[in-house]
């Protein structure tokens, strides 16, 4: 099929049921193992019990599949007996019923559509709209996924195709409308909160939910919180509502993902004061609005006689995996020149740097975390690793994995010489997974 044609789903068959009174309804689903015989969930709207057309009674509907043996329609019915009883009459009678598109479940509409040997079953749902990436076997037969999904996925009224290549600092793509209205702007919940995008102006993933939970989840009411790159919010605002940090500012290069930033404060009722929100390159909000902003926090509370406060902690979030290493050069030396005299405390610094480790070739598994941490050992320079720690957030295509290294910096660290600047480092390009031809092969 080229063209989506729902008549050619229509199709007549007999089901195979039982009349039970409907008081016997609950008995029967709750207390007999019926589940491997009965139609399931796959034939929407129709359901396992339908009502009869007498009064009182309802159908069991069989899969037609699963009960031709007449020694398997018996054992149903010795199974049912023994929870109902003995004196009740069962027995099997034929239902005929027309099957259409709308019965069909989209794995069952892919299957009979597209060539043998070709799936299609990953995409990813942003509010009202479905964005695929498609494996090139399956790039031909887009548009007619597209209808399918349209028709298929509830709330879905757009679908898109991105390019499977993130090539600018925006990390935004190209959309190729594949179904339905050309409307980008969405809205999604998430842990509780609402994000509201341009989702062709913005970067969103919803596959990193349970990494935005994850990271916002390790500050407190004293944590000091900067994200750098801080796209719409999904790290500041979970972390502003739930943890309630001393202090939280963001920022991020794309004036659009501001834009939507300062849309979500607002959504989500929190006052604008508790975000100092920024649009500015991350190297310079490091080194100018970080730096500034902690010496003048350390120096109030230096001088401060108030009683003594709970130690605070300073936590920078980097979430943009395909630059954000090159960014751990502004760290050193950054509070160098600040007369540490009048300073009595200095603040753990801990910084969240996400970022792709990438082979060529097979590789054993534990290569990519190593390799993670090499990678900002190379560009900290310092005479120790300063990654604490790991994490593995997903496979973003085979031989590639996106980590979030979690790096503590010394004071020692903070202010020493800073490195010499280097040229300006090319992105690397950003690959939006796809429907996988196979696996990522494991080797010892």
């Amino acid at each position: 099929m080229e063209k989506l044609e729902k008549d050619a789903f229509r199709v007549a068959v007999d089901f195979p049921v039982i009349e039970i009174e409907a008081r016997d309804t609950g008995i029967v689903t709750r207390r007999v193992r019926l589940e491997p015989y009965l139609i399931g969930h796959k034939l929407k709207p129709l359901k396992n019990t339908i009502d009869s057309e007498k009064e009182g009674k309802k159908y069991l509907v069989f899969h037609p599949d699963k009960v031709q043996e007449d020694e398997t329609k018996q054992k149903i019915v010795e199974m049912m007996k023994r929870e109902l009883g003995d004196e009740k009459t069962l027995k099997w009678e034929t239902l005929s019923k027309d099957l259409t598109f709308e019965n069909w479940d989209t794995k069952s509409i892919f299957k009979a559509v597209l060539p043998e040997g070709i799936e299609y079953s990953s995409y990813t749902q942003t509010g009202h709209i479905i964005h695929c990436n498609f494996a090139d076997e399956v790039l031909p037969f887009r548009h007619l996924i597209a209808e399918v999904l349209l028709n298929k996925v509830s709330n879905c009224k757009t679908v898109v195709q991105k390019g499977n290549i993130i090539t600018n600092v925006y990390r935004n793509l190209d959309l190729e409308l594949l179904a339905g209205e050309e409307n980008y702007v969405t809205e999604i919940k998430e842990t509780g909160l609402r994000f509201k995008m341009d989702f062709s102006k913005v970067y969103w993933n919803s596959r990193l939910s349970h990494e935005h939970e994850r990271v916002s989840g390790l500050f407190n009411n004293q944590s000091i919180v900067y994200d750098a790159c801080c796209g719409i919010g999904p790290f500041v605002l979970p972390a502003t509502l739930k943890k309630k940090p001393r202090r939280v500012m963001a920022n991020d290069l794309n004036p659009e993902s501001v834009k939507w930033l300062k849309v979500n404060v607002g959504l989500n009722k929190i006052k604008e004061d508790r975000i100092e929100i920024h649009n500015m390159d991350a190297k310079l909000f490091i080194k100018e609005k970080i730096a500034n902003d902690v010496i003048r926090m350390m120096k109030e509370e230096s001088t401060s006689e108030a009683e003594e406060k709970p130690e605070s902690q300073i936590h920078v979030v980097m979430n943009l995996p395909a630059y954000a290493v090159n960014f751990l050069p502004a760290f050193r030396g950054v509070l160098r020149g600040f007369e540490s005299k009048e300073i009595s405390r200095k603040w753990k610094w801990n910084v969240y740097c996400y970022l792709f480790a990438k082979s060529h070739v097979d590789v054993p598994d534990d290569w990519y975390e190593s390799e993670a941490r090499r990678m900002c050992d190379e560009k900290t320079k310092w005479e120790t690793s300063l990654v604490v720690k790991c994490h593995n957030v997903r496979t973003v295509s085979s031989r590639k994995e996106m980590f979030c290294a979690q790096l503590e910096l010394p004071y020692e660290f903070l202010i020493a010489e800073p490195l010499p600047e280097e040229p300006e480092a090319p992105l690397e390009p950003e690959e939006e997974a796809v429907e996988p031809r196979c696996k990522k092969m494991k080797t010892t």
